[in-house]
């Protein structure tokens, strides 16, 4: 039960008695196991009301009196002892229970008492060497004992009393010391009545009282018990047995020396030396200002400050046998001659004694020292004493150490001290403060700085005990400390003040001053002490100042506490401080000291022997972001395996199990798992497929896309459809994938593992392997039963595996640089059908940053968990389901660069092996981009460019079901991307293909995805993925305009088309010195030819960078009716003598890129495809060149296409130019709007008839003759769409009449196409590409210039629904006539 500080002010000054016993005394009372003192202690708190009289005739009442009885011969213990008694009260009363409180909404636990501290406390002031300067620890009063078994008794209290005389006589520094030479003298008879007899007992007592007197003498009867008498209930005497029986009465006498003084000399520091402290210089280091004492030694480090060993301290007066054995009072037994009738007889004495004899003596002291106080008042008992008074200033600030004034033992001055003593331990507070107050105003003015230090301290402590305290008071305890510290130098009085002083500042709510109080009173001088105080203050933290909780000062002074304890050797409460200074710094972001807190915490669980504690707390500092440099990192990884090695090796969990290593970390989402069977032999000049790779590369989800389109490609070409609900096949397993890999028996698994090390040093990992467990199918009759389906226990207990389960792989060494992360692979092959689940990874940790020094250091053998470690990610993962035998597929391409040329073809050959044990069936290859890819076979000589009639020419078909048409759209795409490579492969067969490329720089990747059928149910069909990654070049650029035009054929006019075409080298000269030749041009289509070349180029038409080419390519239209899916094809050879060009556009490798535009794997499937089946050319120009590289001597063959639409406008392979308006004077084309396959008002510029107007362009007439001039006109009319057309010229309305003539028309005119129409003009009904020539007359009545068509607009009709009107406004003949002279 925690005492009141009025209780624990009152227990700490009673009335000490002393007792001279006689030899046989020790006899009697030694059955007890006891002294005489310890058989009176427990029970000298005497419960009842006294009452003295008091010198000015009022009544005082004394309640709860308590006595401290001592042998006259006392002494202190000697400093070792000492130190020993307050570890052990520190020790021994330790205490775990804690309450909570809450501090700005976190909950911390703190102590619910602290007794350890109460202890030491009482301990601390019970150890104290009596001082001259104070009397309340001076002997009151004397008992002297003697037994009923002495012969003579009276000659015993004679010789007493003669004892008792010597020591009444001692010089002052040494024991017994007296509180006046009149104390209380009585006589107490021990009567033993299990030796003597009562009667004998009685009779001696009476001569007692007869010789000395009735009123002074006493009896006490003990060792009543009989054999049939109950044993003692309580054992009242254990907590009050506080002295060692290891040491005798007579060692602990002789080990105290004394030095003896003269008995007027100053009360000197050296004088009075309590053992807990050290001799105090005048360098003595004090903490003056509440500067906390922190260590900064060289040892101070955390390698030397909480040391592991736990007799390594750091030199402290107090490190003592810290662990201390138990006292031996504990374990004995005490009273065993003792019966309740003993033990009230005990009390009776005891009141009786205090009641008769020391109450009056007390009275009689009191009146006796009031009248001597009175009669001296103000009078000097020295002349130095008046010297000083009448001379000096009297300040307390001097830093004096000896007093400057010298008392005798019966000087006013101490009797005035003496008084307010007898005062303060009668309990009269008020009286004594009066005492008090007026002595250190004696003193003060004396300059008797320790005698005034000890009457402000005790004037302040009647005060509160009084309850007069204020801030007056107040400021008396802190003079009185401030005078002990400085002037006095005798810092155990000043820290026994502060003992006193703080639990009146606490009671009075002033928690700040109590704290400064404390922390002032912390020095290098006493760890044990510090730590108690600092443990103080900071509980006064918690409630103060204010009431204001002040959490970071509680932690701070907690961890400086914990520090000083384990300094002191006091290891389990340095591990509490800790601990409690734990709950603050947990989650408040101040990582560097979070990280010293766990580091203390786990040494001292190391030195508390318990390694699983130890090894948790030094693994928290271990985690990532920490701020502390990597020699400290060093210093905490290196205690962490010190500790974590113990512990596992006094652990019996870790038997079969291997523990969880701090470092390094799983980096949960890099995980990944490969399942694509065994890697093809290394060949030169060959690459395996290399789309999938551990570590996956960051580019892979791109990739997917593409992988899943074309997935669904081949099955709907393998299977005819695809799956209502499809799930792409997946080989490559991430975090993102969530679901479980299949894999084959006897097939590798590699599995990617990103470990991250948090640290800023390095770790080294050796012996790194997967720990797993497999589940063997219950299919599987040949798995027996002693087979390891778990590797971890072996492991654990360093066994050899050796299994026909699972065979697995071993890294020896790996390195991890610090705050780095790098991958692990592993090869895992599982031998039998099952589930193997990967559980985590088996390594030895080494300290890479000590292993350079030594070669010896410590390997800590652990585990890194892969499963359930992040919430955020699946474990499927790594649950990896292992099925029967499959064929596994590999595919090996010959070597191509990533340095290409935009549009160069290459050849590459695939070569694909069946290394599964069972045969396939069904290969097929998918690619990405048909216009950029293509698989040829040996069959493929002569191209007829099916794809390319499918592609442009071929009808869409007519499906009323929408669904049926995309289906079937579906199909076509799927057929075009998809070629079947061989339909069967038996085990360890063979089949190749040869792969063409045409990478383009919109498609620097380019996709192949093999596909082959298993024949199992669990996985029916595989995937073998190869990507290309190309960076091409851009270098030729191409632009074509296709112009429309009218030509004499024989006696025909027939329509033909000239190509102008521009190619440029657009190479950068300052990277690349890529030369261009031109070689071949080439013209698919259905309806032109190429015909003619015009150049001004010669055979060596090489282009270096920036220089451009122009041709000019003439063309005329195919008559003739071509068959359906047949499409025609021109060339014209440009490098003529060049090898390249001696092979034309129908054969390989160039009849399979002859389109640029295929849809792509993400376009919607167009179930209409008709706009690119309209236009007036609907040709594929093609155009072949080689490029050199002068810097790689590399030489490449390429092509690039571009499907020609309409005519008038200029095309770029990248992009369309502007339309561009390049008409002859003779050529008139007129801008229809006509579409012949959209009938809901969607056009193209495309035209559907052109003419051409032929006359002469100079008349000459004579207007007087002949008043009209007639001009004959020829209209040759071409019908260019392969439809008939009715076409309607009118020719009555007239443009530009200001500025040209007006003409008028004359021949086989006719109204227009509807039905009452006046316009005048030409009708005429076309075939499908029928040309017309019809006669016509202009007229004129005057000379002057005439525009011939100007005034034309021309009407198409395809179809009742389909009609369009056009003019012409710029596209007229010039006409002169001139007047004859």
């Amino acid at each position: 039960m925690m005492k009141t500080a009025q209780e624990f002010i009152q227990n700490s000054f009673s009335p000490v008695i002393a007792t001279l016993c006689s030899s046989k005394v020790e006899n009697i009372v030694g059955k007890n196991n006891l002294t005489l003192p310890e058989l009176l202690q427990p029970f000298t708190t005497v419960d009842w009301e006294g009452q003295i009289r008091e010198p000015g005739g009022g009544i005082c009442t004394i309640k709860n009196f308590d006595l401290v009885i001592r042998d006259v011969n006392w002494k202190p213990l000697p400093p070792t002892e000492a130190r020993r008694q307050l570890n052990n009260a520190v020790l021994h009363n330790y205490d775990e229970k804690t309450v909570p409180i809450n501090i700005e909404g976190h909950t911390i636990e703190i102590p619910q008492a602290t007794p350890w501290f109460d202890a030491w406390r009482e301990t601390y002031l019970e150890v104290q060497f009596p001082s001259d300067h104070e009397f309340t620890k001076h002997f009151l009063a004397c008992i002297i004992v003697a037994t009923t078994l002495d012969d003579n008794i009276i000659d015993v209290y004679n010789a007493l009393n003669q004892q008792y005389a010597q020591l009444q006589n001692v010089t002052p520094p040494k024991l017994p010391k007296w509180f006046n030479a009149a104390v209380l003298k009585s006589y107490l008879l021990l009567h033993d009545s299990s030796a003597v007899p009562k009667e004998k007992a009685i009779m001696t007592f009476e001569n007692v009282k007869h010789n000395f007197g009735a009123t002074n003498c006493f009896m006490l009867s003990i060792n009543s018990k009989h054999a049939a008498d109950p044993k003692l209930q309580t054992d009242f005497w254990t907590r009050y047995l506080r002295r060692s029986r290891e040491l005798t009465n007579e060692s602990l006498a002789g080990s105290l020396q004394v030095p003896s003084f003269d008995s007027q000399v100053t009360f000197s520091p050296a004088n009075v030396t309590t053992p807990d402290e050290k001799l105090i210089t005048a360098t003595t280091s004090t903490n003056l200002e509440g500067v906390h004492p922190l260590t900064t030694t060289d040892n101070d480090v955390y390698d030397n400050a909480n040391s592991l060993e736990p007799c390594s301290f750091s030199g402290s007066s107090e490190s003592v046998n810290v662990t201390g054995k138990s006292l031996d009072s504990l374990s004995e037994i005490h009273g065993a001659a003792l019966n309740a009738n003993d033990i009230d007889a005990i009390k009776s004495f005891l009141h009786e004694y205090a009641s008769k004899a020391l109450i009056p003596q007390l009275e009689k002291q009191i009146a006796q020292l009031t009248e001597v106080v009175a009669n001296k008042k103000g009078v000097s008992r020295s002349l130095l004493s008046a010297t000083k008074r009448w001379f000096t200033t009297g300040k307390s600030g001097a830093a004096t150490v000896n007093n400057t004034v010298i008392y005798s033992t019966d000087c006013a001055e101490l009797q005035l001290r003496r008084l307010g003593d007898l005062w303060f331990l009668c309990g009269q507070w008020q009286r004594a403060f009066d005492a008090y107050h007026t002595a250190k105003r004696e003193f003060y003015a004396d300059s008797a700085w320790l005698c005034y230090a000890g009457a402000l301290e005790m004037a302040a402590i009647s005060a509160f005990m009084a309850g007069e305290a204020n801030r007056k008071t107040y400021g008396y305890m802190e003079e009185s400390i401030i005078t002990y510290l400085n002037t006095c130098r005798m810092i155990q009085y000043a820290v026994r003040a502060t003992l006193l002083s703080v639990p009146c500042l606490i009671n009075a709510g002033m928690y700040g001053e109590a704290a400064k109080q404390l922390i002032r009173m912390t020095s290098e001088d006493s760890d044990l002490r510090s730590a108690m105080l600092l443990e103080q203050a900071a509980l006064c933290f918690l409630k103060g100042p204010s009431n204001k909780i002040m959490s970071r000062k509680y932690a701070f002074h907690m961890v400086l506490a914990g520090h000083r304890f384990s300094k002191a050797g006091q290891k389990k409460h340095a591990y509490r401080c800790y601990k409690q200074a734990y709950q603050v710094y947990s989650g408040s972001g101040w990582r560097l000291s979070t990280d010293h807190v766990q580091f203390a915490l786990g040494r001292l669980a190391g030195a508390l022997r318990s390694p699983e504690s130890a090894a948790s707390w030094l693994a928290a500092p271990l985690a990532p972001h920490s701020p502390q440099p990597a020699a400290q990192q060093d210093a905490f990884l290196r205690e962490f395996m010190l500790a974590h090695q113990q512990w596992v090796e006094t652990s019996d969990e870790y038997k079969e199990h291997l523990p969880v290593l701090p470092v390094p970390l799983l980096s949960s989402e890099e995980t990944a798992v490969l399942c694509v069977g065994p890697a093809p032999l290394s060949s030169p000049g060959r690459t395996p497929a290399t789309s999938l790779s551990l570590p996956p590369q960051a580019d892979t989800s791109i990739d997917d896309p593409y992988w899943h389109k074309l997935e669904e490609t081949l099955l709907q070409v393998a299977q005819g459809s695809i799956p209502m609900i499809f799930k792409p096949t997946i080989d490559l397993y991430t975090q993102k994938t969530d679901s479980n890999p299949i894999v084959p028996k006897g097939e590798p698994i590699q599995i990617s593992i990103t470990l991250y090390n948090p640290l800023k040093i390095s770790l080294l990992l050796k012996e790194i392997e997967l720990l797993w467990q497999f589940t063997p199918n219950v299919e599987e009759t040949d798995t027996s039963k002693e087979e390891v389906l778990n590797n971890e226990p072996l492991l654990a207990t360093g066994q050899v595996l050796e299994s026909n389960v699972i065979h697995g792989q071993k890294i020896q060494s790996f390195l991890l640089d610090g705050d780095c992360k790098k991958t692990l692979n592993f090869t895992v092959i599982p031998l039998k059908i099952g589930e193997l689940i990967i559980q985590g990874l088996a390594f030895r940790l080494i300290n890479a940053a000590e292993g350079k020094q030594n070669e010896n250091n410590v390997k800590v053998l652990g585990k890194l968990n892969l499963r359930g470690s992040d919430s955020n990610f699946s474990d499927k993962l790594l649950q990896i389901k292992v099925i029967s035998q499959a064929p596994c597929l590999q595919m090996t391409l010959s070597e191509t660069g990533a340095d290409v040329i935009s549009g160069e073809i290459l050849t590459v050959d695939v070569e694909f092996r069946n290394v599964g044990p069972v045969p396939m069936s069904k290969l097929y290859v998918a690619v990405s981009h048909p216009e950029c890819m293509s698989v040829v076979s040996t069959d493929d000589s002569v191209d007829d460019f099916k794809a390319l009639y499918d592609d442009k020419y071929r009808p869409p078909p007519d499906f009323s079901d929408e669904r049926a048409a995309r289906a079937e759209s579906r199909a076509r795409a799927a057929a075009r991307r998809v070629t079947l490579v061989s339909a069967h492969g038996v085990a360890a067969s063979t089949a190749r293909a040869s792969l063409l490329l045409r990478p383009h720089a919109r498609a620097p990747r380019l996709y192949l995805l093999a596909y082959y059928e298993t024949g199992q149910g669990a996985r029916a069909y595989r995937l073998l993925r190869h990507v290309f990654r190309f960076h091409p070049t851009e270098t030729v650029e191409i632009m074509t305009t296709p112009r429309r035009g009218l030509g004499h054929s024989g006696d025909r006019v027939l329509e033909n088309m000239n190509l102008s075409v521009e190619i440029k080298n657009i190479c950068n000269e300052k990277y690349d010195n890529i030369t261009l030749e031109v070689l071949e041009a080439s013209l698919l289509s259905r309806q032109w030819k190429l015909t003619q070349l015009t150049t001004a180029i010669d055979s060596e038409n090489t282009l270096i960078s920036r220089e451009r080419a122009h041709l000019i390519l003439k063309s005329a239209r195919i008559l003739e009716d071509i068959s359906e899916g047949q499409v025609e094809y021109s060339c014209l050879k440009i490098a003529k003598y060049h090898p390249e060009s001696k092979d034309d556009i129908n054969k390989p490798p160039y009849s399979k890129f002859v389109t640029d535009d295929t849809p792509s794997l993400f376009d919607i499937v167009d179930t209409s495809d008709k706009e690119e089946r309209g236009g007036l050319i609907r040709s594929m120009f093609v155009l072949r060149w080689k490029a050199h590289n002068k810097k790689t001597g590399r030489a490449a063959i390429g092509q690039h296409c571009l499907w020609l639409h309409c005519f008038g406008k200029t095309l770029s392979r990248e992009r369309e130019k502007v339309p561009i308006e390049a008409l002859s004077v003779h050529l008139g084309e007129v801008d229809t709007r006509i579409d012949l396959h959209e009938t809901k008002g969607k056009t193209e510029n495309n035209d559907v008839v052109v003419f051409r107007l032929e006359h002469s362009s100079y008349i000459d007439h004579d207007f007087k003759v002949n008043k009209l001039c007639m001009i004959p006109v020829e209209i040759n009319i071409v019908n260019c769409y392969g439809v008939p057309v009715k076409v309607f010229i009118d020719m009555s309305r007239q443009q530009n009449k200001d500025s040209y003539g007006e003409l008028g028309w004359a021949g086989a005119l006719s109204n227009g196409l509807d039905v009452g129409s006046k316009d005048l003009g030409l009708n005429v009904t076309l075939k499908k590409f029928e040309t017309r020539c019809l006669q016509v007359r202009a007229l004129c009545a005057s000379p002057g210039t005439y525009l011939v068509g100007s005034a034309f607009s021309v009407s198409t009709m395809l179809s009742a629904e389909t009609r369009a009107t056009t003019r012409f406004p710029n596209s007229a003949s010039l006409l002169v006539v001139k007047q004859v002279v």
